[in-house]
């Protein structure tokens, strides 16, 4: 498994349970007829949750490095979450962990907009998330825990059935 899909699989089990949380599909797909043909899903971003009171459209991104690069976000992203993040409740901006220095933080679409058609530069310096960003704090597990979830559920199928 890849840094990036590490880094979405560990925030989505960092939910709390009265958080709804929800990963969109990465829905690729290819098929030959005739000619070559792909279809590549252009999801709005990665993930939404809702804690009862907001809604939070979320692009997350894992990145080595001191600065992140424009080009691993797209610009329909960009656009849906700025458009989205115009409606009342609905909070849009990008979840970005810098894995190298282990700091991750929220970036609001609104700054995100402006760094992406600004022309500038080609990359988001660390230093733009530690002035302008919320940082989000983590903490490093030493041991990650595997359930034997089928011997549990034959247990509990046995309790009911006696």
């Amino acid at each position: 498994m890849n840094a990036g899909k590490k880094f979405e699989n560990n925030f989505r089990d960092s939910m709390p349970d009265d958080v709804f949380f929800y990963r969109f599909r990465d829905g690729t797909s290819s098929w030959d007829k005739g000619e070559m043909t792909r279809f590549q899903q252009k999801n709005i971003c990665d993930c939404m949750l809702h804690d009862g009171k907001y809604l939070y459209l979320l692009e997350l991104k894992s990145h080595k490095g001191k600065s992140l690069p424009l080009s691993a976000i797209r610009e329909n992203q960009i656009k849906s979450l700025t458009d989205a993040d115009k409606h009342k409740n609905i909070i849009a901006g990008l979840i970005v962990n810098f894995s190298d220095i282990e700091e991750t933080y929220f970036m609001d679409i609104k700054l995100a907009f402006k760094w992406f058609y600004n022309g500038v530069r080609k990359s988001i310096p660390l230093s733009e998330f530690r002035t302008y960003c919320m940082p989000i704090n983590a903490y490093k597990k030493k041991v990650n825990y595997r359930y034997a979830v089928e011997e549990f559920i034959k247990d509990v199928w046995k309790a009911k059935e006696d």
